[in-house]
């Protein structure tokens, strides 16, 4: 596809179409718009000229919503899916989170439509990302503690705060719903509590919310294990940076997420990012130890950082979370901790001083504490021993 993007508009109903023509009349310089009456001239109008967004209703006679969209992805993974729904019972919700990446109320403002499509069109690259992989046996852990009758959000919630891969899409899920309309969701036990445990329960079923990471796929477990760890830990530290403030749940999530473009690259270009790491690890054996990103920038031509920011952003995380991933690979350690991203930035190389690299250079210089603040000094104290008891 080149030139504008294309947007294909699908409802069965003639009026709404047309009101949706009239709403979006303004836009008409910066997308191409097309319209379909229900799901089959829908699916015509994409083998005629494929396009960059679908927004279809989900109650229609014939192929509903749910149906076209799962042929689209099936058929046209790189188009961002968006579901318009007035009404949607439960027992459908999970389907219909599954396969859209924005699920709308209906009527949804024109400003609410024109800003997902618009985020959607930016990162429409990402559209074929449905998850991203977690360790083995997370999906065990997951199962076991939602079979349970007595089964309760915050021990469901503890699982997916324990892995990278299950926050990211938990997060994606709950701020691309209609839960969400109006305001932004980062901490993972409130998401859980809007999306409750059937709907979780559901999508593990359906194997959309899980990834379970191939231990064939020419990545060693240990390197997941490792990306896991440091990230958990990070979090952990980041919590504690940001104990009383404003935006702990913020600082927390993006500790948790800001390796998540490794799990990308991972994800998509598996043998070549194998190699990546090789190259990494090699150069940690001479004198001239470098970053992950600048080993991506040689084999990928890419950067985890950047990958990780845009699959976020297309998901549509929270803005300050995003922020605070960016920024984690600063060069210089912040002094002071002042928001998400320098809570991040710390806490990250705190981790990576303590339990190893996972994206710096091998023997990077060391952190100076000493310049810290007395409080985030005190911080780090009580990881570390809090580390310690955990280990006996």
């Amino acid at each position: 596809m080149t030139g504008r993007p294309r947007v294909l508009f699908v409802d069965d109903e003639p009026r709404i179409l047309a009101g949706l023509r009239r709403m979006l009349r303004s836009h008409r310089d910066r997308w191409d718009m097309c319209f379909a009456e229900g799901g089959e001239e829908a699916l015509a109008a994409l083998r005629e000229n494929p396009c960059d967004v679908i927004v279809s209703d989900y109650r229609m006679p014939g192929m509903n919503g749910a149906e076209l969209l799962e042929r689209v992805r099936e058929q046209y993974p790189t188009t961002a899916r968006v579901i318009l729904s007035g009404q949607t019972n439960e027992d459908h919700l999970a389907s219909v989170m599954a396969l859209a990446h924005e699920f709308l109320s209906k009527p949804s403002t024109p400003e609410q439509l024109v800003a997902s499509i618009e985020r959607l069109i930016g990162g429409r690259d990402r559209a074929p990302i449905q998850s991203l992989p977690s360790p083995p046996g997370t999906l065990v852990e997951l199962i076991d503690a939602l079979q349970g009758d007595d089964t309760a959000a915050r021990s469901v919630g503890t699982i997916i705060e324990g892995d990278p891969a299950l926050t990211a899409k938990v997060l994606h899920l709950v701020n691309s719903s209609a839960y969400t309309v109006g305001r932004e969701v980062s901490d993972v036990g409130q998401a859980v509590a809007l999306l409750g445990l059937h709907t979780i329960r559901s999508l593990v079923m359906m194997h959309d919310l899980i990834r379970t990471f191939d231990v064939a796929g020419g990545l060693p477990v240990e390197w997941i294990e490792g990306v896991k760890l440091h990230s958990v830990e990070t979090s952990r530290l980041c919590r504690m940076f940001a104990a009383g403030t404003g935006w702990e749940s913020t600082a927390a999530t993006a500790g948790l997420l800001h390796e998540v473009g490794q799990l990308v690259i991972a994800a998509t270009r598996p043998e070549e990012f194998a190699r990546t790491l090789a190259l990494w690890h090699r150069s940690g054996e001479t004198a001239e130890a470098t970053t992950l990103c600048a080993a991506e920038a040689v084999t990928l031509d890419a950067c985890h950082i950047d990958a990780g920011a845009d699959l976020l952003r297309f998901w549509g995380l929270p803005g300050s979370v995003v922020e605070a991933v960016v920024g984690h690979a600063a060069p210089e350690p912040p002094e002071a901790v002042v928001d998400p991203g320098t809570a991040v930035a710390l806490a990250h190389l705190v981790v990576e001083a303590d339990l190893g690299a996972v994206c710096g250079p091998f023997d990077g210089p060391a952190l100076d504490e000493d310049r810290l603040g007395e409080a985030p000094r005190e911080a780090v104290s009580r990881w570390r021993r809090e580390r310690s008891r955990q280990r006996r």
